[in-house]
């Protein structure tokens, strides 16, 4: 598969993880541009998929550190949905995914669409 079928298949987040970091593995995490762009619908897809007990927060905080520093992934990281990946990679220094901050995180995030 091509290189930005993989980073497609990233951002759903409905491909198993280590499978698609695994075949991306082969590009490495530079890219001279970005091959796609992150939107909140991305985010808000990985929310509900732990909302719905199918992804683990451990999950979906290595799905969003996947994203995080990908070159090869367009995003703002001074917007929602840069923001919002940063609060998903770093719970440590922000705040613990649990249901009820995902749940405030789809609300905002749909607000932002």
């Amino acid at each position: 598969m091509v290189r930005a079928g993989l980073i497609t298949k990233l951002l759903s987040c409905e491909q198993p993880l280590l499978q698609v970091l695994a075949d991306l593995a082969t590009y490495g995490w530079n890219a001279d541009a970005p091959l796609a762009k992150l939107n909140s619908s991305h985010i808000r897809n990985a929310l509900h998929r732990y909302v719905h007990a199918e992804l683990s927060a451990e999950q979906v905080g290595e799905w969003a550190e996947a994203i995080e520093c990908r070159e090869d992934i367009a995003y703002d990281p001074d917007s929602l949905a840069g923001a919002t990946i940063f609060e998903l990679t770093n719970p440590e220094l922000t705040l613990p995914l649990n249901r009820v901050r995902a749940e405030e995180l789809l609300q905002q995030l749909s607000v932002d669409s």
